[in-house]
């Protein structure tokens, strides 16, 4: 079992100039499970968008699982804390008079150890393939008061001697993270944080992966697509955007994400890499044993997709230098768009290939003109009188 300390404290994000929506430790609860700093926990927030109200749970229930679902304007969940903290989760939220038109639920479900031997950057050739399930997470150390703007999970990872941090930012509107990789969300999606720090792994070629769930409404499941661009004018040097979606418009809902992954908080360009990113399953079948949390409590019969991602490229040697990775994610409801090319961008690249053209259009006219010239000259008979 792994246990997580939540540190809640505003000053570690003095650098967001924005605020967020805030959320709300087990709201409405009055059993001694929700006093207790050694429990699961739940975190909420809501935000009103036109005539909609858009939900968010971080839930510590079993799995780790963000969750994010609209209702109508005027309706609040109703949390049965004694199911939910017995693990009967079917039911343990509701609506009166209504359930959720949309949802979507991203599982943190397994960390994955592997040693890269021929340093490929590629977890399908890895040896030694180590699984961390996510799961039976407990809180405690919870420092500050159960309304925050940003909670700030702490995993210890005592087997890495090491730990994995995983916030959520929720703006409530569309606005730009302040710093790399400068990501957008809109007024129904959230920041995903990810950070991860070990200290004792097996062998100096050891690499990282994430298996991620999503847990969806519907049928058709996802697709993942890859956008490519001239250059990221946010992120200069990664000229690809990844988007995952929802194959059902009536469940629209999506993440987004840039592959690189940074070495430090600072996040510059000098300390990132890149990712492997596999390919999605659909329609994969949940372990009773291993997967349960609140997305039961949404959906009785969810639709689930998997993927996988690692960390790192080819020859990069990149966590035995630094030991931490960072990277992030928007996710949420509608179809989250990539950041479109600059117009100067275009302009300019436009420029660069018209001007050789240009160039080469007059020197041509050039030529055929003095041949031509020539022509005319030498046909040329003087009449005689």
């Amino acid at each position: 079992m792994m246990f997580v300390s939540v540190i809640l404290c505003l000053s570690l994000f003095s650098n967001i100039i924005y605020a967020t929506v805030p959320f709300i430790l087990n709201p409405d609860c009055d059993l001694l499970e929700c006093e207790q700093p050694d429990y699961p926990a739940l975190y909420y927030a809501n935000h009103i968008v036109d005539d909609n109200k858009i939900h968010i749970i971080y839930s510590t229930l079993d799995e780790l699982t963000i969750s994010i679902f609209q209702t109508g304007k005027n309706y609040m969940p109703i949390f049965n804390y004694t199911a939910l903290f017995s693990r009967n989760y079917p039911g343990a939220i509701q609506f009166v008079d209504t359930k959720p038109t949309n949802s979507f639920s991203l599982v943190l479900r397994r960390l994955i150890k592997f040693d890269d031997i021929n340093d490929e950057g590629n977890m399908a050739k890895g040896e030694n393939i180590t699984s961390y399930f996510l799961h039976n997470i407990t809180t405690n150390n919870i420092t500050i008061s159960n309304s925050t703007n940003q909670p700030t999970f702490q995993l210890p990872l005592p087997m890495l001697n090491g730990s994995l941090n995983i916030d959520v930012m929720y703006p409530g509107e569309a606005i730009r993270e302040t710093k790399s990789p400068k990501l957008r969300t809109t007024s129904k999606s959230y920041f995903l944080n990810i950070a991860l720090q070990a200290n004792n792994f097996t062998s100096a070629k050891t690499r990282f992966a994430f298996e991620l769930y999503l847990i969806l409404p519907g049928v058709q499941g996802s697709q993942k697509y890859t956008s490519r661009y001239i250059d990221d004018h946010f992120t200069p040097g990664i000229f690809n955007v990844y988007q995952i979606k929802t194959l059902d418009s009536l469940y629209s809902s999506s993440m987004l994400w840039k592959p690189v992954v940074y070495q430090s908080e600072d996040r510059s360009v000098e300390q990132s890499t890149l990712m492997q990113i596999y390919d999605i399953k659909n329609n994969v079948t949940l372990d009773p044993n291993i997967d349960q949390g609140t997305f039961y409590s949404l959906l009785s019969h969810p639709f689930v997709s998997a993927f996988n991602l690692s960390i790192g490229q080819a020859k990069d040697g990149f966590f035995a230098k630094t030991n931490y990775t960072f990277i992030q994610f928007t996710a949420g409801l509608d179809y989250l768009e990539p950041d479109s090319t600059k117009v100067f961008v275009t302009v300019a690249l436009i420029a660069s290939l018209a001007l050789p053209a240009l160039v080469a259009i007059v020197a041509l006219i050039f030529i055929l003109r003095r041949r031509f010239s020539r022509q005319t000259q030498s046909s040329y008979n003087a009449i005689d009188d």
